[in-house]
């Protein structure tokens, strides 16, 4: 029986953050409604709308008692720490040589030379190579969508140090990781090739995602495009996910450096919805949620523990 509650809380918790994110088709729309009508439901998905309709409300005056800070007589070497994390964590090696790019925090975008369009994910940069023969983009890092123009004369390949992903007239993103690369596909299909080393190709169709890197290509996912897209609309949206995955994402949005410091609590599981430009706000509704605490020399460097 506790399995059983238990997917019923899952599904009630990926219908909100779907309906969240805007009006539902209507047959997407019918289909909520009849899943609403089982027993169970409609008190789960209560539950999870109340809590998180409660969480929104918090404000940071609330959570100050649950922080420590270290904004005064910060030593020395706690000082040139904040330094070299800011070195490390810098990717303004991205931009040398960008045609497009954001800083941390932003996102921006851009129209081509061929009517495609391109929407820049916080951090990210890309270099633009087209001539008569195909349309190329290389994504240095960061992450982009893409909505391909049709032109059957020259194909629409994105790059990366991973691999590539040539468009069969559809929208998608790509995103680079250190050494990995994600590829998701929210209409029509694309083909994915990582590098010569892993030795496998495969078509993604609508809905799907897959993980490579220039060794090694990882099974393909179904997935909820819209909501992994979702920072399009200024969204970070977590379903059951570890905290650790979590603070790695609002890492990506932050002018600093969150980090936990206490490994007992990477494996929590978070569940929310958050808005991109404040991260330092989100980190303060996970830290509600799980009853943890965090010390900060300043809001750059945050430490997250219990």
């Amino acid at each position: 029986m506790a399995d059983a509650d238990e997917t019923i809380r899952s599904e009630a918790a990926a219908w909100y953050f779907r309906r969240d994110a805007g009006p539902l088709a209507p047959e997407a729309e019918a289909e909520f409604q009849r899943w609403l009508s089982e027993p169970g439901h409609r008190s789960a998905y209560a539950e999870i709308a109340g809590t998180w309709s409660a969480l929104s409300r918090i404000e940071r005056p609330a959570m100050r008692p649950a922080r420590r800070y270290l904004r005064h007589a910060v030593p020395g070497a706690a000082l040139a720490a904040m330094l070299a994390l800011a070195i490390l964590n810098s990717s303004w090696w991205r931009h040398l040589g960008a045609d497009a790019a954001t800083g941390v925090g932003e996102t921006e975008e851009i129209v081509l030379a061929d009517g495609s369009r391109v929407d820049l994910n916080t951090d990210t940069a890309i270099q633009i190579r087209y001539d008569g023969r195909e349309r190329r983009i290389r994504v240095v890092g960061g992450e982009a969508l893409f909505t391909v123009a049709k032109d059957p004369g020259r194909p629409f390949v994105v790059e990366t140090a991973s691999g590539s992903a040539t468009a069969l007239g559809t929208v998608f993103s790509v995103r680079q990781d250190a050494n990995e690369t994600v590829v998701t596909v929210l209409e029509s299909r694309v083909a994915v090739e990582p590098g010569v080393e892993a030795g496998q190709a495969a078509t993604l169709a609508s809905g799907q995602s897959v993980r490579f890197s220039s060794t090694k290509l990882d099974a393909i996912e179904t997935v909820d495009a819209d909501a992994r897209t979702a920072w399009r609309r200024g969204k970070l949206i977590f379903i059951d996910k570890p905290l650790g995955e979590v603070i790695d994402e609002l890492n990506r949005y932050h002018r600093g450096y969150i980090r936990i410091v206490d490994p007992g609590i990477r494996r929590q599981r978070v569940n929310g919805v958050f808005e991109t430009r404040d991260p330092l706000h989100a980190l303060d509704l996970v830290q509600t949620s799980l009853g943890l605490r965090s010390t900060r020399l300043t809001d750059y460097l945050v430490l997250l523990h219990r």
